[in-house]
């Protein structure tokens, strides 16, 4: 078979596949990709990125490389053409499971053995660009692509308005994994008629797998990204980042940005450059200070503060103080597969400090983790989920709402003169208690000498370090977390212990014996199961908070009481 004809067979090959991925995914019922564009050379179909006043870019995807062209106009006219740029070629790596199968002759008797592998293979696939300009604000557009003498059906964007009074945009995050979850959370995105579309990373489950782009993000999204621009930020599962920026055209450099619509002024950032010697840092700061929208929003992967999940606390040294110096509203994340509104969040002791609302809002298709209740959070709920928005220059609102469309928090901001108002300001719950807790979890690992049972306890061992952010001692009553006491009893309890001083580790000894409800045993990863987790109420000069721990372990070296390890 001839090199043009081998790409005609992978051209129909592949379309077949997002058709039948589209119905796999609930997608076609409702505005299915057209079977023209699956059948043809388009394996991914138009959306839209890099919008505008005056300008939007159309992109798209295709296994092979031919001059393409869209045609665009008001309305449902399609009068004007643009031709896109050479497309960037792209190394398509995607992993698949080869089987092979073995047999042996041994005294006779033909044994058959099967072995299932992981491979990677490449090739090669190419991002199109291209950038309508000169358009008009607050307009309708209508347009189409054609490639390859295959045209698409007509679709629609709207340009950005000069100086819009009201904003509406979605946020979400962490929509890997799961594609049927996500079709279903962004199946609600368009009846909220959203001028940008807002993500918090982890698109995918593995950025370098190319077949997982179609699968967990283009086909779930066909639908909408097709209409609705879409500025997402880079989270872990995005790898080396090479497809993540090479499928997105976003202001700036890529890794972070910042845009500006109305009220609403946007920075996005990469979780990577935490600090503050970081040229992203010098980007951020110049960017937040210098502009005057009347709410000024933070999107980046790694909560800047976070309970449930992974317990993630982002830019505490450099970006949290300048998030206060600047006047930011709210710092929207993901990662933790949760929902979580914390209070207004800003130090006691500095005077004036703006208050902070930061969310996780990490509920778009992938695995929920566990939520927990704690005094800094108003909301939490292990759902998927995504947020709308509405901001006009006095009020900022916002809706969480689970994929099945039940509201389950709903946030009201208002500012007078461009001031927060006294009832906002008594809900802030002071910054430095709310740091203890990220200061303090990692001491809260337990290590269990043996696997407790009903008949008889087992010692589990916490060895607290020195405080590393205060000299202030820092007093720990101990007990269980409330999801561990169905399976578990400390029978010592109260435990009460000291932070100790620099220089010197404290071991709190715990006995703990199970309840019977179930057997405890050890998992894969030497965790006891069902968890066994500690918890902590924490008084120091500095704050005052209730810190969780993480999973205990089996430990063949944690020593008893009066014994070395």
């Amino acid at each position: 078979m001839n090199s043009k004809k081998s790409w005609l067979w992978l051209d129909r090959w592949f379309g077949l596949q997002v058709v039948l991925g589209l119905f796999a995914f609930g997608l076609a019922p409702s505005r299915c990709l057209p079977a023209q564009d699956a059948a043809g050379p388009f394996s991914k179909a138009p959306y839209l990125q890099a919008p505008g006043r005056d300008t939007m870019t159309i992109m798209w995807e295709s296994l092979t490389n031919h001059p393409g062209t869209v045609r665009f106009g008001l309305a449902d006219h399609l009068d004007q053409r643009v031709d896109a740029v050479a497309p960037r070629r792209m190394n398509n790596v995607w992993t698949v499971s080869v089987t092979n199968v073995v047999s042996v002759v041994t005294n006779s008797v033909t044994i058959t053995k099967t072995n299932v592998t992981s491979v990677s293979k490449t090739n090669f696939f190419y991002l199109y660009a291209a950038r309508l300009k000169d358009l008009q604000p607050a307009a309708t557009y209508s347009y189409a692509v054609e490639l390859d003498r295959v045209e698409t059906p007509p679709r629609r964007f709207k340009t950005f308005p000069s100086d819009p009074e009201t904003v509406r945009f979605i946020a979400y995050g962490d929509s890997r994994s799961e594609p049927r979850t996500h079709a279903k959370v962004a199946s609600q995105f368009r009846a909220h008629t959203p001028d940008f579309i807002l993500h918090t990373g982890d698109l995918v489950a593995r950025g370098k797998d190319y077949g997982l782009w179609a699968k967990e993000f283009f086909t779930p999204l066909a639908t909408v990204i097709d209409e609705v621009p879409f500025f997402p930020v880079i989270g872990n599962h995005e790898e080396d980042g090479t497809n993540y920026l090479g499928y997105f055209h976003l202001p700036g450099q890529g890794r972070w940005y910042s845009f500006e619509l109305g009220p609403v002024h946007v920075l996005a950032l990469d979780f990577h450059f935490e600090k503050g010697s970081s040229e992203q840092f010098q980007f951020a700061r110049q960017d937040l200070l210098s502009t005057r929208a009347a709410w000024k929003i933070v999107v980046v992967h790694y909560p800047v503060f976070n309970i449930g999940g992974h317990a993630t606390g982002w830019g505490h040294a450099d970006y949290l103080p300048l998030f206060h110096q600047a006047k930011v509203d709210l710092v929207i994340a993901g990662h933790s597969h949760v929902y979580e509104r914390f209070r207004p969040v800003a130090p006691i002791g500095a005077q004036a400090s703006w208050p902070i609302t930061c969310i996780t809002t990490g509920g778009g298709g992938a695995r929920l983790y566990p939520s927990f209740d704690h005094p800094a959070l108003f909301v939490r709920k292990s759902a998927n989920h995504y947020m709308a928005f509405e901001a006009t220059r006095d009020t900022l609102q916002a809706r969480a709402i689970l994929a099945n469309g039940t509201l389950i928090d709903r946030l009201e901001l208002h500012k007078v003169n461009g001031q927060l108002p006294p009832d906002y300001l008594a809900q802030v719950y002071p910054e430095e208690s709310l740091k203890l807790f990220f200061e303090i979890a990692p001491s809260l690992v337990g290590r269990a000498t043996a696997l407790p049972s009903r008949a008889a306890p087992a010692t589990v061992n916490l060895t607290l370090p020195p405080r590393k952010q205060s000299p202030q001692p820092a007093e720990l009553e101990i007990s269980l977390m409330p999801g561990s006491r169905r399976y578990y009893r400390l029978e010592n309890a109260p435990l009460r212990a000291l932070m100790p001083p620099k220089g010197q580790t404290n071991t709190v000894w715990a006995k703990v014996r199970a309840t019977g409800r179930k057997k405890i045993i050890e998992d894969k990863d030497h965790n006891l199961s069902p968890a066994l987790v500690f918890q902590a109420h924490v008084k120091a000069a500095d704050g005052e908070t209730v810190v969780y721990g993480v999973k205990s372990q089996l430990s063949r070296t944690a020593a008893e009481p009066g014994k070395k390890p």
